[in-house]
């Protein structure tokens, strides 16, 4: 019986753990998410000046 006392102390430290660090990655995503669109569309804006300032025809 003790065994099965352990173990199922083991399950719960991990389906704690496991709890703790979903939340940990909901709150990251929420809070980073507006700063890496805002660098995605930076990013993009900058190679869209590149690509059009590009001479394509070979004059």
């Amino acid at each position: 019986m003790r065994r099965f006392n352990r173990a199922q102390s083991t399950l719960e430290y991990v389906i704690i753990l496991a709890a703790v660090i979903g939340a940990i990655i909901y709150v990251a995503s929420t809070l980073l998410k507006p700063k890496l669109q805002s660098s995605y569309d930076t990013l993009t804006t900058k190679m869209q000046d590149k690509v059009s300032s590009v001479n394509f025809s070979g004059e």
